[in-house]
């Protein structure tokens, strides 16, 4: 009898975790779909298309844009043209499961960190070239975010 009860209990467990698998993923899922180039020349932006899903199709709220920069000397904060981090508002849209965002970040204003490099005899121009790489969240109207997606490293060769 009490075998019995205990196989009851067992299988009402397994039941209720074989149907919570089923339920909507609420949150958004991001990839990687296309990278312009891993070497980024002076005054050329960087290209970058990200896949989309959702199963609310809600993801028109914003996308979360961290840089870390790979190759930072210690000490080197005082000379910074822009944030390491921000985020882009994503214009509203009709809902859409999937899709694209299209990004397009200019040389000056999201790829270059530093105002004054540091010189290095060995490099062609003199400079040391900035190697960085991008992090993204994506957040839905309803608050839930994504995980994050790191892109591959990429070197930006400074002017």
């Amino acid at each position: 009898m009490k075998n019995m009860r205990y196989i009851t209990i067992c299988a009402g467990i397994l039941l209720i975790l074989a149907c919570g698998k089923d339920k909507p993923e609420t949150k958004p899922s991001i990839k990687l779909k296309y990278l312009s180039t891993k070497e980024i020349q002076p005054n050329q932006p960087l290209e970058i298309t990200l896949e989309f899903s959702d199963k609310e199709g809600d993801v028109d709220d914003s996308l979360y844009v961290k840089r870390d920069r790979l190759n930072k000397i210690d000490g080197d904060f005082g000379n910074k043209r822009t944030s390491d981090s921000f985020y882009i508002m994503i214009p509203k849209f009709p809902s859409k499961m999937t899709g694209e965002i299209l990004l397009n970040l200019a040389y000056n204003g999201y790829l270059v960190d530093a105002e004054s490099p540091h010189g290095d005899a060995s490099q062609p121009n003199g400079k040391v070239p900035d190697s960085i790489r991008f992090r993204f969240a994506l957040q839905d109207r309803g608050g839930n975010t994504s995980d994050t997606l790191t892109t591959e490293q990429i070197v930006i060769i400074r002017q």
